[in-house]
């Protein structure tokens, strides 16, 4: 059997479905990046199913072209076109087919793909990567690095697990995320980049811009439900400190403005339009206190080291709490126990519902975790030093790769 070279990992192709209103291509964009950063000369193959939706977070995909090159990587559509493209297919993979492979959350592989990696002619050895979702639960540090079945004794499957513990895989920490925590972390420039991040995504007027930048920003990116309460604690919060309300485009963008309206409209609400990938990490860092839904999303908020409050997928029997309090057990010994009792007490309250919609009201409150606290505020900024003391995900992922190759 042919074996891979070991001394240098070339090209890797990663696999991707567009499924759960765009994080799992959000992900593998960001994983791209990371691994380009992390690997110089490495060759990157992304197979995707649905290049609309992964335009709207990389402007630079060409929705019209089924092979391309985006940032020195190859982008291919997961349907194997019946034009002339078909031919550049198979010439891509004529002289460099596929070694080594990044299944992304059990998407599967294309049929033409398939037929690549088991083809009985090809005696080398294939190396298969499942990345799996991120969880903060047990299972994610026993199943790291488990070997797994296939169908050919040639294809060699691992899993690999993101995650927040030591044993783990990690986060993702690409440059342009890094580089925005880094410049929004110092307090001195930090309205400065917020001017500059306004002007750039047009979210003030020229004269409006330095106070826009200057009030305390509550990002909300959620689910469907009602936010009737969550509305009534930030007026509350805005009676003493001057309060921007950005609202991500998406599900909770109606709620919440709906919610608002309701209220009276007491304190600024601004509509964000969908944004590219790196402009939403920006805003994401740029803001004193979060609510996200997602775990890219949260990942990226738990990363900033800044208050927030995450918003699980509601499942049947609320199993979404499951994997909440397996969050919370991770922050727990990042805080100090009275300050971490409010955080504790909002997720949990934010999360106990059997399903979520516009008519789904809850007693869920966030004003603990507006109004400031040095002692709360350094809890979640020792969660965010603990989590970059597991390292880079792709640079683990590319350590892994080279011990299995």
């Amino acid at each position: 059997m042919d074996r891979c070279d070991t001394a240098a990992i070339v090209t890797i192709d990663v696999l991707c479905k567009v499924v759960d209103n765009y994080g799992d291509i959000g992900v593998v964009h960001r994983l791209a990046r990371a691994l380009a950063e992390s690997e110089r000369g490495l060759k990157l193959r992304l197979i995707v199913d649905d290049l609309v939706a992964y335009s709207l977070l990389e402007p630079a995909v060409d929705t019209a072209r089924t092979i391309q090159d985006m940032h020195g990587w190859k982008i291919l559509s997961w349907a194997c076109p019946d034009d002339g493209s078909r031919a550049a297919f198979r010439q891509e993979y004529a002289t460099d087919p596929p070694r080594i492979v990044i299944e992304c959350f059990a998407c599967g592989r294309p049929d033409w793909f398939e037929a690549m990696l088991f083809d009985p002619a090809d005696s080398a050895v294939k190396t298969m990567v499942n990345l799996e979702y991120l969880s903060a639960e047990p299972y994610a540090v026993e199943f790291h690095r488990m070997p797994s079945l296939t169908r050919s004794p040639l294809v060699r499957k691992h899993l690999f697990m993101p995650g927040f513990e030591t044993g783990t895989g990690g986060l993702i920490l690409d440059r342009a995320f890094m580089d925005s925590r880094s410049r929004y972390s110092d307090a001195a420039s930090r309205k400065a980049e917020r001017r500059r991040l306004v002007g750039r995504l047009d979210l003030a007027t020229p004269a409006g811009a330095v106070e826009f930048a200057g009030r305390f920003w509550v990002l909300v990116f959620g689910y469907e439900r009602d936010y009737g309460r969550i509305v009534g604690d930030v007026a509350e919060f805005g009676r003493g400190t001057p309060v921007q309300v950005l609202v991500a485009s998406g599900k909770s963008g109606p709620c919440f403005m709906e919610a608002w309206d309701r209220a009276g409209k007491p304190f600024p609400a601004t509509r964000l339009p969908f944004l590219p990938q790196t402009d939403w990490d920006e805003v994401l860092v740029a803001s004193d206190f979060t609510i996200v839904r997602g775990e890219d999303s949260m990942s990226r908020a738990a990363l900033s080291g800044r208050p927030f409050l995450w918003q699980a997928y509601p499942q049947e029997g609320k199993q979404q709490l499951v994997k909440v309090r397996a969050l919370l057990d991770g922050m727990r010994r990042c805080f100090e126990p009275a300050s971490f009792g409010p955080v504790e007490t909002a997720f949990t309250a934010f999360n106990d519902r059997l399903e979520d919609g516009p008519e789904v009201r809850g007693d869920e409150g966030i004003l603990p975790l507006l109004v400031p606290d040095t002692v709360m505020a350094a809890g979640f900024s020792s969660f965010s030093d603990v989590l970059l003391g597991n390292g880079n995900l792709a640079g683990n992922l590319m350590t892994f790769l080279r011990e299995i190759v």
